[in-house]
């Protein structure tokens, strides 16, 4: 069977992509695989709080993933209140929206190609500690420079120092991302942008879907796993987090905080798990008839 062919059901994506991320979280240096796939989670938790600031009024100075996939928001106004519950839910929240649109391989594409870009923007706009807009002109210097290198190679007139001076911008934006600790968060928001739209333009449609379906899984499990942790953090009084924030914020204790995200994390992905299940059974059952 060619893999043009190859069409597998939704249905059977889910279990599949349940499956490898269940066993990824269980067996030993099963992180090393589910590795790239967290440090994404930790990119959109992070999005989130910035999203979330900027629809509330506030800016945003800047968005950090670290290795250990914890990461760090820094950001003036808006609604601290949504600000800080956005992160653990929004990740389960984008997570469920991935499972439901990958209720139809039809749309994959068109998921993906979303969600490669608003990586791209939130990178561009957000990524490091207010490094984000040199970083962006540094590159589209460097591009822009190489374009002109290219035009003049065409026209057959010397292209050299075109090419050498976007070299140099290119390389002197990466180094000032390094520099700033920018480096890895935009090294995850670009290579995860780039292999979100090459995977829709090119990928086969199943390949499509099961991307769709499978970062779905992972995120929605990524985050509920994250605030399983973070409850356990506030019970032992450990460290500063979006609970502790909450606390200070309300005077209700960070403890409940946790435990109010895991009760509605859980039901968003009850929710997200349902309405995937109803909508292929309902497909199965008319495929049946046909």
């Amino acid at each position: 069977m060619s893999t043009s062919n190859f069409t597998p059901s939704a249905r059977a994506l889910l279990i599949f992509a349940v499956a490898l991320v269940v066993v990824t979280m269980l067996v030993p240096y099963g992180y090393v695989v589910a590795y790239p796939l967290r440090l994404f989670g930790t990119f959109v938790h992070e999005s989130a709080h910035a999203l979330a600031t900027v629809l509330t009024g506030g800016s945003v100075s800047g968005m950090h993933v670290n290795l250990d996939t914890s990461g760090v928001t820094l950001s003036r106004g808006g609604s601290r209140f949504l600000i800080s519950s956005a992160g653990y839910l929004g990740t389960v929240a984008a997570g469920a929206a991935l499972l439901i649109a990958g209720k139809r391989q039809g749309w994959a594409r068109k998921t993906l190609i979303v969600l490669g870009v608003s990586t791209l923007v939130a990178t561009a706009l957000f990524g490091g500690y207010g490094s984000s807009l040199l970083a962006v002109g540094g590159f589209a210097a460097g591009m822009g420079l190489w374009a002109l290198g290219r035009k003049m190679a065409r026209a057959q007139k010397s292209a050299g120092i075109w090419y050498a001076g976007g070299a140099v911008v290119t390389v002197a934006a990466l180094v000032y991302l390094g520099f700033s600790g920018a480096l890895l968060t935009w090294s995850v928001g670009l290579l995860s942008a780039a292999g979100l739209v090459a995977v829709a333009v090119y990928g086969a449609p199943w390949l499509r879907h099961a991307l769709v379906i499978t970062l779905g899984v992972q995120l929605t499990f990524d985050g509920l796993h994250s605030i399983r942790t973070l409850i356990d953090h506030t019970m032992a009084a450990r460290g500063h987090s979006d609970a502790v924030n909450m606390a200070n914020l309300t005077g209700i204790p960070a403890s409940v905080w946790a435990v109010l995200w895991a009760v509605v994390g859980l039901a968003i992905v009850a929710g997200a798990f349902v309405l995937f299940w109803r909508e292929n059974k309902r497909e199965s059952f008319e495929n049946s008839l046909s």
